[in-house]
């Protein structure tokens, strides 16, 4: 059993990593997206009522994720000029070997998406695993893909 007070530093720096590492921006909170895996978790934990689905925890996890991935692609391609696409003109062999380069372009991004899907995976398994080893939630019984806080806000 974790000591309260240690829980509550715990909790308080699952919500707030930011102010450990650059206290002079503690007035500034971070999007959702910015924090860490288990902090988004975490977040999500609050909002839930006292059993969760973990199917659905895991696709509220993936949507911010998603939106992480989103704001990081955007950021990297800000910089470089995209270079825009002519409609085709050409028949024959060109317009095949072109139309083959598609297709080998489309087998790489299935092959992106699921590595994506993977990903996404192990990190909310590695997060779940930490607020399970921290205590936050206790498997039921009655329904496998359940699981109860045992962590609640106080209300005064």
């Amino acid at each position: 059993m974790i000591n309260p007070n240690v829980r509550a530093s715990i909790v308080s720096g699952l919500l707030h990593p930011l102010d450990y590492v650059n206290p002079a921006n503690v007035k500034q909170q971070p999007e959702l997206w910015e924090l860490p895996d288990t902090s988004i978790l975490f977040k999500r934990y609050l909002d839930s009522g006292k059993m969760i689905n973990v199917y659905d925890w895991f696709e509220s996890f993936a949507v911010v994720l998603e939106s992480q991935k989103r704001h990081r692609k955007g950021s990297k391609s800000s910089g470089n000029n995209s270079k825009t696409t002519t409609p085709r003109k050409g028949k024959g062999k060109q317009r095949q070997v072109d139309d083959a380069m598609d297709e080998d372009e489309e087998g790489e991004n299935e092959e992106d998406e699921e590595k994506w899907k993977m990903e996404v995976q192990a990190r909310f398994m590695r997060s779940l695993h930490e607020l399970d080893y921290l205590g936050f939630i206790k498997h039921t019984g009655r329904k496998a893909d359940h699981v109860l806080r045992t962590v609640f806000d106080i209300v005064d």
